[in-house]
């Protein structure tokens, strides 16, 4: 199983594994580490390496709210290693597809699929609706 770690600002990464819990019930391997109001990058670094050390052998998919943020600037070092890939820009479609494809697929083929869902699931319906 390859585990899914969702990092952001304030309480954004709760929210989102609350949301796709509602959909698809408990999910198994599935971390949030959230940036508090104040806290320091080491003290954020610590806590996402208490709950990286513990999979550190295996395949982790980390789930970033915002390129150049902070959980960023944290999470990015991660990626130097064979068994993990960050991937920025959170939103809900693309951790409910990492939830339901996460075994079928590696982990690089599945950031390269999260990353084009999550734009492509962005619209401005407008146009879409011929406003």
């Amino acid at each position: 199983m390859i585990h899914i770690v969702v990092v952001s600002h304030a309480d954004l990464s709760e929210a989102l594994i609350r949301a796709a819990e509602m959909i698809t019930g408990p999910i198994e391997g599935l971390h949030a580490v959230t940036l508090e109001p104040g806290e320091s990058p080491e003290s954020f670094g610590a806590r996402l390496d208490a709950v990286l050390q513990p999979i550190a052998d295996e395949e982790t998919l980390i789930l970033i709210d915002l390129f150049g943020g902070t959980p960023y600037n944290v999470s990015v070092r991660q990626v130097l290693k064979d068994n993990v890939e960050c991937v920025t820009g959170a939103n809900l479609p693309m951790l409910l597809e990492l939830i339901m494809t996460r075994d079928e697929a590696s982990l690089s083929e599945l950031a390269a699929e999260i990353t084009e869902l999550g734009q492509a699931s962005v619209k401005n319906l407008g146009p879409l609706l011929n406003r």
